[in-house]
């Protein structure tokens, strides 16, 4: 791999929300020490088009003209503030806000959500259908080692990946599809969002873990959207949001996550993953974390001018 594409790799990851501690100072250093490098990164991550429409020191989800990765993330401000403190010395902005009323919140039809279908198969990785639970590195269980399920009989188990095996990135994940033209939006009416929460449980409570909530909308139907899908998801129109939570330490009990996106009235498919990143620190021993009651909503708003 040559300069470039480690640079490229060390965004991907940090976009992500999988890039450990040492890649995250890593790309710190390069941003701030080579112009190059930080230009680059602000035009991987579309910061001029989002830029128009969110504060720098707010860290937000937005949608650019272009929709590809639209986490704000703490390293992308730090990126802006060098740029623009390169450019004056003085900067006000300003900003034409608008009142989001919302509208209805449809729940969608998210296959077994509480993960109590035990006898149904679990599909490896990314499931090629609708109706299905794909896993890497994970298996229902009932209440175990004085974990109780949040809700019903069982959970989902993301087991840890050793160190040694070779996959990228060591993060245990869940992934399923969903069909939108199955779902009820043709009624609604105003600027569409969807909402996706779930529930994780840390087994160990003496270091901070890490999860991860990913939403991927795609304008083409199931049957296709799954082949070739990861180089899809680079496509500037592609709505892709990646958010990655953390629980600090004595944090104790089911935490619930949720991550909102704005979503194209021409999307067909939606995809989300939901994982347990590794710790951060690579030192440490990873350990299993428990998933629960994951819901997926669909936000239909009005956005009205003050």
């Amino acid at each position: 791999m040559n300069r470039t594409e480690h640079e490229l790799e060390l965004m991907r990851l940090y976009l992500d929300g999988v890039a450990s501690l040492e890649e995250t100072q890593e790309l710190e250093s390069l941003i701030v020490k080579d112009a190059s490098v930080r230009q680059d990164f602000l035009r991987y991550t579309h910061l001029d088009s989002a830029l128009a429409g969110v504060r720098i020191s707010q860290p937000s989800v937005v949608a650019p003209r272009r929709s590809v990765w639209l986490s704000w993330r703490p390293l992308t401000a730090a990126a802006a503030g060098i740029v623009f403190g390169m450019l004056c010395t003085s900067v006000v902005f300003g900003f034409v806000t608008q009142r989001t009323t919302l509208v209805e919140k449809v729940p969608l039809a998210v296959f077994d959500p509480g993960f109590e279908d035990v006898d149904h198969p679990l599909d490896g990785g990314l499931p090629n259908r609708v109706g299905q639970w794909g896993v890497d590195s994970a298996k229902l269980v009932p209440a175990e080692n004085g974990v109780q399920p949040l809700e019903g009989q069982y959970m989902m188990r993301l087991e840890p990946i050793p160190h040694e095996k070779l996959v990228k990135n060591h993060t245990s994940r869940v992934y399923q599809l969903l069909d939108l033209r199955a779902q009820p939006l043709e009624s609604l009416v105003g600027d569409f969002e969807v909402q996706v929460t779930a529930s994780f449980f840390a087994t160990r409570q003496d270091f901070n873990s890490r999860y991860l909530i990913r939403v991927i909308a795609l304008d083409e139907p199931p049957e296709t959207a799954t082949k070739e899908f990861w180089s899809k998801t680079e496509r500037d129109d592609v709505v892709s949001v990646s958010q990655r939570y953390d629980r600090m330490p004595g944090d104790g009990g089911w935490q619930t996550c949720s991550l909102r996106i704005p979503l194209p009235r021409v999307a067909k498919t939606l995809v989300f993953i939901l994982g347990a990143l590794p710790p951060g620190d690579a030192s440490l021993q990873s350990s299993a974390h428990y998933l629960d009651d994951v819901h997926v909503s669909l936000l239909a708003s009005e956005s009205k001018l003050p």
